[in-house]
């Protein structure tokens, strides 16, 4: 009997007590921390060029299995404000077959275009895109303007948002800058969702040449804190590029060089690019650990064989699979023109990685020997070495040519990886 009594004392005691501490703890658990995912996070690229090439058609039909849907560039406002047209595929988008939400970019540091002239172009394009075949779904704005302009951005969206086609959802862009901001909640009224973004650009004064576009743990702090105040699902935008940047004596960013070659006038120049195993990191624990409202991931951007600052295929592939991430250098000779040999090095692995030290080569009797652009030739005492002069990436599954030589033999090829 007082055993009984006991028991049915503690059992009221966990009633009473524990179990709404238990409660309390798991929703504070869940607020700082997301909850444990009931579903797979939604995976789509951005795909960013202005004009396609064969190599972009190619690239969204190799990784088509890796991806759930596009957001792709439709138009894009130029420095005076007006909205020039991409020009996608529409016949490799309808062929692909996957969702597709067509982006508008407009240019942050100008006044958006009058409502009349946006949705003139959205429309136009919903037109074109559809009798295409595209599976068009959406519409996106990313307008990344200064945190004092989002009342006159919410105004913009509120009147955007009721002539859109019928069946179309408008998501925007969110910068972590906003984050806080009062008129953010007249802005995420106005849309169906949102991407965040949590990849750009600092100073180097705030380390940029070490941490590259982009900090783990700063994201993480960006995606709760938007958590804890958007009512909306929303996407987070996850780099897979770099880009050389050029700054000003002050720090401050005045020009940047992504996929296209562009010369740069600065005080100072850096090459900065989202480390994949930092993207990786952060990608795991959201997976397993996320904001109910958080629905998928939007990488920026997909990568192609023309686009050398983008990630490889096969690192993106990599890091969304969990694959893991490592370089495997080799080098090879191949027989080139005259006589001559070729010194090839490749990176067998799945991670795109900086260029080994050096290449070494073995071998008698040479009558000539140079190297290619970021190599230096030195003669040694069995052979050449190939000396790396630049802090080029060489990407995961491609090759690139070192140097050549006229030998009347050669022993071996070795990689020397030490820095």
């Amino acid at each position: 009997m007082v055993v009984l009594f006991r028991t049915l004392r503690m059992r009221l005691w966990w009633s009473i007590v524990f179990r709404p501490l238990c409660g309390m703890l798991a929703l504070l658990a869940g607020a700082a921390c997301g909850s444990k995912p009931t579903a797979p996070l939604d995976r789509a690229a951005y795909i960013w060029q202005r004009q396609w090439t064969s190599a972009t058609a190619a690239s969204m039909q190799s990784m088509r299995s890796d991806f759930d849907g596009w957001r792709v560039l439709a138009a894009e406002a130029t420095t005076a404000g007006e909205l020039v047209a991409a020009l996608p595929s529409l016949a490799a988008l309808a062929r692909n077959g996957k969702p597709v939400v067509a982006v508008f970019r407009l240019n942050g540091n100008r006044p958006p275009p009058s409502v009349d002239e946006l949705t003139q172009r959205i429309d136009e394009t919903v037109a074109s895109w559809r009798v295409a075949g595209v599976r068009l779904v959406g519409i996106e704005i990313d307008h990344d303007c200064a945190t004092h302009r989002l009342e006159a951005y919410a105004d913009l969206l509120a009147k955007v948002r009721p002539r859109l086609s019928s069946g179309l959802k408008l998501s925007i862009t969110v910068l972590p800058t906003w984050i806080g901001a009062s008129a953010l909640t007249a802005v995420l009224a106005n849309v169906d969702a949102s991407v965040l973004q949590v990849h750009a650009i600092a100073a180097p004064r705030t380390g940029a040449s070490a941490v590259g576009l982009f900090d783990a743990a700063q994201a993480r702090r960006w995606i709760d804190a938007y958590a804890a105040l958007t009512p909306l699902p929303f996407y987070v935008a996850l780099p897979a590029y770099g880009v050389r940047a050029g700054f000003d004596e002050d720090g401050r960013a005045v020009a940047v060089e992504g996929e296209m070659p562009r010369t740069i006038v600065a005080a100072q120049t850096h090459e900065l690019r989202a480390p994949p195993r930092a993207v990786a990191a952060l990608l795991r624990q959201l997976e397993h650990h996320r904001p109910a409202q958080l629905t998928g991931i939007v990488w920026f951007r997909l990568p192609g064989e023309d686009d050398r600052r983008a990630w490889s295929a096969a690192t993106l592939h990599a890091v969304m699979a969990g694959s893991e991430l490592r370089p495997d250098f080799r080098a090879r000779v191949v027989p080139g023109e005259g006589g001559a040999v070729d010194i090839v090095l490749a990176n067998r692995g799945t991670l795109d990685a900086s260029l080994p030290t050096a290449v070494d080569v073995d071998a008698t009797a040479c009558t000539a020997a140079d190297a290619l652009s970021g190599f230096r030739a030195e003669k040694t005492r069995r052979g050449w070495r190939f000396f790396r002069e630049s802090d080029a990436i060489l990407r995961a599954q491609h090759e690139r040519h070192v140097g050549w030589l006229r030998c009347a033999s050669i022993e071996g090829v070795a990689i020397d990886e030490n820095p």
